[in-house]
């Protein structure tokens, strides 16, 4: 089925929730958003010459592309959280990357300021409002979309993390040449977590699922086991009881999962 006449919901917005981080964290911008407008800021120099026979032309000289979003506030939101507080940082810190993908894959990514951040307000019993603006710095990098056909479906295997860690969901959309845009989300976030990326973070031990939708037709979406074990690096209680042996105190943890899957409650130390 080709794309044709897309509807706007099918753009797939994300932001870096972590700039000063080494690695980027994007989140879905989309969440109690219901208005994005982009214009070019163009600066259009218009000039008269002699052989114009008395009219003008005109050059576009440079610009700023500019997205404004606009929507209702919905606290817990990462995306949200994020560039809400941002409201009092300026300078460096209202910077960071943010991505759009067309429909077509057409992809636009680079540096921008938020600007203009209105975190909330409005009528008394009304939803509060939500709005801010994301000014790219220079030019974006850009690149072409060649997917000119709705998804017919997703593919993916079960994953497995352990806590602390974390394990790509790799999804495979057919046919080859659809929209790779989807979306993510977890059953159960005390489990484990998933960004905009498809990177799964075991948070506890446990089981849940991962829900991947594709962007430009909901209708099709898949859900993905995720299985969560102990953390190797925690050590196992039975390496941690007390031991004539030793003379050091050994901290022991308020509560935790041992690496073998056993919940251990303790407080303190233990002093042999």
């Amino acid at each position: 089925m080709d794309i044709g006449f897309a509807m706007n919901y099918a753009n797939l917005y994300e932001i870096n929730t972590t700039p000063e981080a080494a690695a980027p964290t994007w989140e879905r911008v989309a969440a109690g958003i219901n208005s994005v407008e982009w214009e070019g800021n163009e600066e259009v120099a218009q000039d008269s010459y002699y052989d114009g026979d008395g009219l003008s032309s005109s050059e576009v000289t440079g610009g700023q592309i500019v997205g404004t979003f606009e929507g209702h506030r919905i606290h817990g939101n990462p995306a949200q959280d994020f560039i809400a507080s941002r409201l009092v940082a300026y300078g460096a810190d209202r910077k960071t990357d943010f991505k759009w993908i067309a429909p077509d894959g057409q992809t636009l990514e680079g540096i921008v300021t938020i600007a203009n951040i209105n975190p909330q307000g409005g009528d008394p019993n009304a939803k509060s409002d939500f709005g801010f603006e994301v000014h790219f710095n220079g030019m974006p990098t850009f690149t072409e979309g060649d997917s000119d056909t709705f998804p017919e479906a997703i593919q993916a295997t079960a994953v497995t993390v352990k806590v602390g860690e974390t394990a790509s969901v790799n999804p495979t959309i057919t046919p080859e040449k659809a929209s790779p845009a989807v979306a993510y989300a977890i059953e159960d976030t005390n489990i484990a977590t998933v960004d905009a990326n498809g990177t799964v973070k075991g948070v506890k031990a446990g089981k849940t699922k991962v829900t991947i939708k594709s962007c430009v037709r909901p209708i099709i979406a898949i859900q993905a086991d995720v299985t969560v074990s102990g953390s190797s690096a925690t050590p196992c209680h039975k390496d941690i009881e007390p031991s004539g042996a030793s003379t050091a105190p050994l901290p022991l943890a308020v509560l935790f999962v041992c690496g073998c899957g056993k919940q251990i409650a303790r407080c303190g130390t233990w002093q042999p």
